[in-house]
């Protein structure tokens, strides 16, 4: 009980300034328009809190939707690829026949050196093999190199060391794609002919002449281009459609009939070899 008394007498003050407080604020709304303008102003500082906090709860949650969208678009990549399948093979698999798509998260990315490099979330224990081709909702992103039971490695298309069929989409003359070691935003692609028509805007997507990335994916559009000297060829320098520094998910494409092409391409190799 003297322990009560103290704290009463030691607070006496604030707990003064709370009941005045109480007393205010009841006769100032005890007029009923009075009343509705208190509620209201209360209403509206409460919403003002209730919108902030489902902001943050929408911002936080953003991760978790992101990554439930990329496994719907896993899902649609999946299903038109099987669907592209010619009728005449509708009896065969999808894993005899076409290509099949794989999610996966970048956790590491390198966009200055010259042998730049991803990390991803994703390995052996998700079907991920070496020289699978990687690419985002934008365009084409690298190769895998160096598989682990549960994350790999993949060559970047910024390395230098990285070469990509490519071609010219309204013309058809392709070529070869490789960094130059410069601008992240930028590569650069040889060996289309002079003869041949190239204008400021044109796309560049995957020929479809390697064992890894199907033809027609994107890879970007001419920024520039000149005539090398003492050659019949061009030097295209190409806007890339993936910022590689704006990156967070990939598809991995697995290509079923890779290792049949490969064998016979190589067989004819060997057997005309003089």
């Amino acid at each position: 009980m003297n322990d009560l008394l103290k704290l009463i007498l030691k607070s006496h003050f604030l707990i003064l300034f709370l009941i005045l407080e109480s007393v205010s604020i009841y006769l100032s709304v005890r007029n009923t328009e009075k009343a509705s303008i208190f509620i209201s102003s209360a209403n509206s500082i409460s919403g003002f809190f209730y919108e902030k906090v489902q902001f943050i709860n929408n911002y936080f949650s953003l991760k978790s939707q992101n990554e439930l969208l990329v496994k719907e678009n896993e899902k649609l990549k999946n299903f038109i690829a099987q669907n592209k399948i010619s009728p005449l093979n509708r009896s065969e698999s999808i894993e005899q026949t076409g290509f099949f798509y794989i999610a996966a998260s970048v956790i590491n990315n390198s966009v200055q050196k010259p042998h730049n490099i991803l990390t991803i979330n994703k390995g052996k224990s998700n079907q991920i093999h070496e020289n699978m081709a990687v690419i985002s909702d934008n365009g084409i992103v690298g190769v895998v190199s160096v598989v682990g039971n549960n994350y790999s490695t993949v060559i970047s298309i910024l390395n230098s060391s990285l070469g990509i069929s490519a071609k010219l989409e309204r013309t058809g003359f392709y070529g070869t794609l490789k960094w130059d070691e410069e601008d992240y935003r930028y590569s650069i692609l040889y060996d289309i002919p002079d003869h041949s028509s190239v204008y400021v805007g044109d796309k560049i997507v995957s020929s479809g002449y390697s064992a890894i990335f199907p033809e027609g994916i994107p890879i970007g559009t001419v920024a520039s281009y000149e005539k090398i000297k003492e050659t019949s060829f061009y030097r295209i320098k190409v806007k890339l459609s993936q910022d590689l520094k704006n990156l967070n998910h990939v598809y991995l494409i697995d290509y079923f009939g890779r290792d049949e092409q490969i064998k016979i391409q190589d067989s004819t190799i060997l057997k005309y070899q003089f």
